[in-house]
């Protein structure tokens, strides 16, 4: 996967040289893109700018999306660069295969999701017909995806395949922390969210979901067990949070992993495929990598 070349470039303390940084890369790809925007307000002080690939398909599709904000002072280099790398690179492939798809690189998540929540608002869900998030996507062996609920929902049940996952080493986990999947909670689409870990966090993840929604809030074991997990130390300005610590090939799975879950054709219903802009199965050698 050529587009982890970016990851150094991507990584910047600064919001505004970060966002330039991430419309620079998408120029360089021939990425067309345009923005979303709005004021500052209380929820959002300095404002929210999405960056939105223009579609190349006016059919409907499902929506991939990343954070491209970081914590403050905080490289963000697993937290959420590597995931930015993946989705260029996805695009390129589906741009090319003429695969109806959106692409959406979201502001303000560490900030309580306003970016994904703006998007949520607006027209632009008109053609959506189901999320895939990544997030935290660059550093381990363990692909876990957390499909809320929606594992056997169209369009999204090819990437919560127990074939598929098992041949990238992945599986359906009970609990990741939220992301960007949960603005669209209540909505008619499906949202998963796609992380990698190492496999020893597992554990970890599987005694958190254990400690209910934290709807009535959460007990104090909870952070002890979330600061254990040695994926923390690359993300929110954690001592791995930059840009050697990304692993090519932790990314390279996940990008592996997508492309075969998108070439997959559910066992259904006629049909599926439209939502795709595609009339039958595609053939694509899911071992093509970034390198």
């Amino acid at each position: 996967m050529k587009s982890s070349q970016y990851i150094t470039q991507l990584s910047l303390k600064d919001p505004a040289e970060r966002r330039e940084a991430l419309k620079t890369v998408l120029k360089q790809e021939e990425l067309s893109f345009y923005t979303q925007e709005e004021e500052p307000s209380s929820k959002a002080p300095k404002g929210i700018i999405n960056i939105l690939l223009t579609p190349w398909s006016n059919d409907p599709g499902l929506l991939f999306c990343a954070h491209y904000d970081a914590v403050p002072g905080s490289f963000g280099a697993n937290d959420n660069a590597a995931s930015l790398c993946i989705l260029i690179e996805l695009a390129k492939v589906l741009k090319e295969k003429n695969i109806s798809a959106r692409i959406v690189f979201f502001d303000g998540e560490e900030t309580g999701n306003t970016g994904s929540k703006l998007f949520v608002a607006s027209k632009e869900m008109e053609s959506i017909t189901g999320v895939v998030n990544l997030d935290v996507c660059g550093f381990g062996d363990t692909i876990a995806v957390y499909d809320r609920g929606n594992a056997k929902k169209e369009p999204v049940r090819s990437f919560c395949s127990k074939t598929i996952l098992d041949s990238h080493n992945g599986l359906l986990v009970k609990y990741l922390p939220p992301s960007d999947e949960a603005s669209f909670t209540g909505r008619r689409v499906p949202a998963i969210s796609v992380a990698i870990i190492p496999h020893w966090d597992i554990q970890y993840l599987s005694a958190l979901s254990q400690m209910g929604s934290g709807i009535l809030g959460r007990p104090p074991e909870f952070d002890m067990i979330l600061s254990q997990m040695e994926v923390t130390t690359t993300m929110h300005g954690g001592y791995r949070d930059s840009p050697e610590w990304v692993q090519k090939e932790a990314m390279n799975r996940i990008y592996r992993y997508l492309l075969e879950a998108i070439m997959t054709r559910p066992e259904r219903k006629k049909g599926w495929f439209q939502g795709w802009g595609i009339s039958s199965p595609s053939t694509f050698n899911t071992r093509n990598n970034m390198d």
